[in-house]
């Protein structure tokens, strides 16, 4: 291969990478968007601290001992 090949194959890759992107910044502006309009004041990072304080409240409570095989929910 030479190096006018390998700058089109990486000119490629860049190109996927950001289509990639692109797909990635979309769902998440939408999914932001719906968290939002579902009562999550900061959307994705409202939803986040709201994960972290259930698990974080599951793990505090006696009951919730799981065993190694056990899954949170």
């Amino acid at each position: 291969m030479n190096s006018q090949d390998d700058v089109a194959l990486l000119r490629a890759k860049v190109a996927a990478l950001e289509s990639k992107i692109d797909m990635l910044e979309t769902e998440y502006v939408y999914l932001n968007k719906i968290l939002i309009d579902c009562g999550f004041s900061n959307g994705i990072d409202t939803l986040k601290q709201t994960v972290e304080e259930v698990i974080s409240e599951r793990l505090d409570q006696p009951s919730m001992n799981l065993k190694e095989d056990e899954e949170l929910f």
